[in-house]
């Protein structure tokens, strides 16, 4: 077994803030103070050229699907999303004892706009969740695509959730910062992938007034502790530059991964996240073949969906050392059956 072990199953990015930097965060005074947000919530609406109250700071994108799915997937709505995706919004919506129905995606094919637009008309949803770059395919959805699915939505009374998490990985900005402008969509992302601090659980959720009036209602008033919200700050200011060239190295490494998978006999597709999805012959014996030589993938070995059989995920590591290590793994698996 290598000494060296690449986990890239979780998807996690690289801290943005060195260690003496975090380090300087954790004061005696920081630890012995209650939370307060607003201070992250306004820099994050500065940025994004919105007022502060059209901001929540969220413990991670995961409290801000919890959160929306309780505020209007409450106990006997629906909530409809697509399949396969983040396993947090049927979990979310089990939690709030919401039905949750799923349009199926094909992670190499187009987003499924009709097939969504049709379960709307049909299911009546309370809130409906999309997310680009997709999780786990990788795909992105079209702004007037997004813009037709909130009408969609509108139509029925529901809400839109959209989930941008890997949005800072993708080249084409135009439809986040449309989200942002439109009635009755919530945007959400966090500070775990790009600013590689998942470990603090710092997200956010943005959109009008009035929704985020209602996912603030429907949390606890201090879901952030004082050093994350600390972390965000500082990584929003000095730890800016690390960010972006994390994100560069991710986007160099993206095409190479995805040629290497290739040809090994993989099926690849274009992915605008920070990940590489492919479809391989065995995923389970590739999986192995992998963590024998050090690197941890993600994989949905058991999972019924047919969608999902023989597929996995690699994050790239946005290090060059270490996607060096990655690429020689993959070279001594060798060519797939």
């Amino acid at each position: 077994m290598p000494n060296t072990t690449l986990r890239l199953n979780a998807n996690e990015g690289r801290p943005c803030l060195p260690p003496e930097a975090a380090a300087a965060l954790l004061s005696p005074e920081l630890l012995r103070r209650y939370p307060e947000s607003k201070p992250l919530e306004a820099a994050l609406a500065a940025k994004m050229g919105l007022a502060p109250e059209r901001v929540l700071a969220t413990a991670g994108a995961d409290d801000a699907i919890d959160r929306a799915v309780r505020a209007f997937g409450r106990s006997g709505a629906t909530v409809v999303s697509t399949a396969p995706a983040f396993e947090e919004y049927a979990a979310a919506a089990q939690r709030s004892g919401a039905r949750y129905v799923s349009v199926p995606r094909e992670p190499d094919g187009p987003f499924p706009l009709a097939a969504l637009l049709a379960a709307i008309e049909a299911e009546r949803p309370a809130l409906v969740i999309a997310c680009s770059p997709d999780s786990p395919g990788g795909g992105v959805i079209a702004a007037d695509e997004l813009a037709r699915l909130a009408g969609g939505a509108a139509a029925v009374g529901a809400a839109v959730l959209f989930d941008v998490a890997y949005s800072d990985f993708d080249d084409e900005r135009g439809v986040y910062d449309a989200a942002l402008g439109m009635a009755g969509v919530i945007s959400t992302g966090t500070f775990s992938k790009s600013y590689g601090l998942a470990g603090l659980r710092a997200g956010w959720a943005a959109g009008p007034a009035g929704l985020i009036a209602r996912l603030r209602e429907a949390g606890p008033p201090f879901s952030l502790c004082t050093f994350s919200v600390a972390a965000a700050l500082a990584a929003m200011s000095e730890g800016e530059a690390a960010k972006l060239a994390f994100v560069a190295e991710v986007k160099r490494e993206r095409p190479l991964l995805r040629l290497a998978l290739a040809e090994m006999g993989a099926r690849t597709w274009e992915s605008s996240a920070n990940f590489v999805t492919a479809f391989v012959p065995d995923a389970a014996s590739f999986s192995a073949a992998l963590a024998a030589e050090g690197v941890r993938i993600r994989s949905w070995v058991g999972k019924d969906e047919s969608s999902r059989t023989g597929m996995v995920r690699i994050t790239c590591p946005g290090e060059e050392g270490e996607f060096a290590l990655l690429l020689a793994a993959l070279k001594s698996v060798g060519r797939l059956a």
